[in-house]
C-alpha cells in the first residue's frame, strides 16, 4: 500500500491518536530520507549518514569500528566516485582491515 503525502496529511488531520501518530512519524521519516536524497558535494558520501542514523534511532552511535582503514576507505571512495560518474553498478565489498581489527592486532 501506498500512502501519499496527501493521504499522511489527512490522516493527521482526522485527529485519531494511533494514526495520527503513525502518520506524521512516516513523514518526518520521508522528510529525512528526501533531505539525505537530496546532499551535493561532500556530503553524497557518509557525512550525512549521521544525520539518517540519528532519524532512525536518535541514540544510535555511529559504528566507527566497522569503518575500513583509511587507505582502504579513501581506495573505496574513489571507486564509489568513479560508478557515479560513468553510471556503472557499484557493489561495496567487505572491508580487509577495519578500525577495530587495527586496534585489536595492535593489542596483541
Amino acid at each position: 500500500m501506498e500512502l501519499s503525502d496527501q493521504v499522511l496529511e489527512a490522516l493527521i488531520e482526522r485527529g485519531e491518536p494511533t494514526v495520527q501518530a503513525l502518520a506524521a512519524e512516516l513523514q518526518r521519516l520521508r522528510r529525512g530520507i528526501r533531505d539525505h536524497r537530496s546532499q551535493t558535494g561532500h556530503q553524497l558520501c557518509w557525512l550525512n549518514d549521521r544525520e539518517l542514523w540519528a532519524l532512525v534511532d536518535p541514540v544510535a552511535e555511529y559504528p566507527h569500528g566497522s569503518l575500513p582503514v583509511r587507505e582502504e576507505f579513501l581506495a573505496q571512495c574513489a571507486r564509489y566516485y568513479q560508478s557515479r560518474l560513468t553510471g556503472s553498478d557499484y557493489e561495496e565489498p567487505e572491508p580487509r582491515e577495519t578500525l577495530a581489527s587495527r586496534r585489536l592486532d595492535r593489542g596483541k
